[in-house]
């Protein structure tokens, strides 16, 4: 993979934004598509979730006090109806 930075970037930048995703050099095509669109951080997520922070803090909180359960023991907490 080849990072392109400057005016290549946005000439393909510009391309893409068109809605062109065949472009044609040397009498070859190629075909432009996203491969990964941009993800946010675990810090923005849970700036913009109170729920997701509320989740993280407990968590924190029960691992502080101990409250660990292995996969097994979950697993039989989920089967005996527990959770």
């Amino acid at each position: 993979m080849r990072k392109l930075d400057g005016y290549e970037a946005e000439l393909i930048k510009g391309l893409i934004h068109e809605g062109e995703s065949v472009i044609e050099i040397d009498g070859r095509k190629y075909h432009l598509t996203l491969i990964e669109e941009p993800e946010t951080t675990v810090q923005e997520d849970v700036d913009t979730d109170p729920e997701l922070k509320q989740k993280l803090l407990q968590a924190k909180k029960d691992i502080l006090d101990g409250k660990v359960y292995s996969t097994d023991e979950v697993l039989e907490m989920i089967d005996q109806g527990e959770i």
